[in-house]
């Protein structure tokens, strides 16, 4: 019996082992798995975080996206507004050619006429001055004549000896 109560006592003995080792695996499970719970809610806060940050990234990148398809539009705005001027200018500037062009001509055309006129009447002045000058020259001549005619006249028949 003894042995029986030895084996027994061994028994005892080995479920109380077995028993201390399974108590010590649950604690240490248990432990294992406050230490996991703790990190899985460390991992959801930090999930909600990275979801709140990615949220805000959204908002931010949809706010920006819009400013720069605003900006986009004025750009497009502005361009088609200064090609439009630029259009005006170009036509402004081709009629404000066409007009000192034919602004030039214009001129050029009188300017030729009156110098062509003013060259008539200097012609005519000029032939006007060439006969007076000319029947003044005669009348120089003729008085000249005369006078040498009249003083040898007068030589001949005027004794100034005497």
């Amino acid at each position: 019996m003894l042995l029986l109560f030895g084996v027994l006592g061994q028994c005892g003995n080995l479920k109380t082992n077995i028993m201390a080792e399974l108590e010590t695996e649950v604690k240490l499970l248990k432990k294992e798995i406050y230490d996991q719970q703790k990190i899985h809610d460390r991992i959801d806060v930090a999930i909600e975080k990275l979801t709140d940050v990615s949220n805000s990234i959204h908002r931010m990148l949809a706010v920006h996206e819009e400013k720069i398809s605003r900006q986009e539009e004025s750009i497009e705005d502005a361009e088609k507004s200064l090609e439009i001027r630029r259009t005006e200018i170009s036509v402004k500037i081709d009629e404000l050619h066409s007009r000192i062009t034919t602004n030039t001509k214009e001129i050029m055309a009188v300017a030729s006429a009156q110098h062509i006129e003013q060259n008539k009447e200097i012609q005519k002045i000029k032939d006007e001055l060439v006969a007076r000058v000319g029947v003044l020259e005669k009348w120089r001549h003729v008085l000249i004549g005369g006078s040498i005619v009249i003083g040898f006249i007068l030589h001949k028949f005027i004794n100034f000896s005497t």
